[in-house]
């Protein structure tokens, strides 16, 4: 349960962060590092390999989330900085996000997100979270766009992701 936890708290900071893709700075293209930072767990490093197409797609990703579960998602973009508030429900939880984005052109950025979870999650009912993201070279040859290496080696892919909703019941990919 507790690396359930860990790994939720991880990708709704990854995923709470994100804009309208329009909107958000792009990042360069090839293999990005993103670590999550908080001091109640260990760190969780994950790998993404973008190219134009699917650094898109990982922001409509997050918008059509937003869409379904925040009643609330208020951003503000001025320059390389992004400021989101986000309040959706997830797994009958609330949860409330504050969160500024600072990009250091295409090829870094860092993240300082603040949620708040009503009812508390494992007795947590606030948690400060950092993220650094950064570019870390062309993607290898194991990898290919889209890609997103998970903790413990799981590698999901963004257009897969939205091909198994679309076959799920009751559900579509638009």
């Amino acid at each position: 349960m507790r690396v359930t936890f860990v790994t939720a708290a991880a990708l709704a900071a990854i995923f709470a962060t994100a804009a309208a893709a329009d909107d958000y700075p792009p990042r360069k293209p090839g293999l990005w590092e993103v670590t999550v930072h908080n001091s109640a767990i260990p760190d969780v490093t994950t790998k993404m390999c973008l190219d134009a197409e699917t650094d898109q797609l990982f922001h409509k990703f997050s918008d059509n989330i937003r869409t379904q579960h925040c009643a609330k998602h208020d951003m503000k973009v001025t320059g390389g900085t992004v400021l989101a508030d986000t309040s959706c429900v997830l797994g009958g939880t609330t949860v409330t996000t504050n969160s500024v984005t600072t990009f250091t052109g295409d090829g870094a950025y860092h993240v300082d997100v603040k949620m708040h979870f009503d009812p508390p999650k494992l007795g947590q009912s606030d948690m400060s979270t950092t993220q650094d993201a950064k570019w870390v070279s062309d993607c290898p040859a194991d990898m290919k766009p889209g890609d997103l290496l998970l903790p413990h080696g799981i590698k999901i892919n963004i257009k897969t992701i939205g091909m198994l909703k679309s076959l799920l019941h009751g559900h579509s990919d638009q």
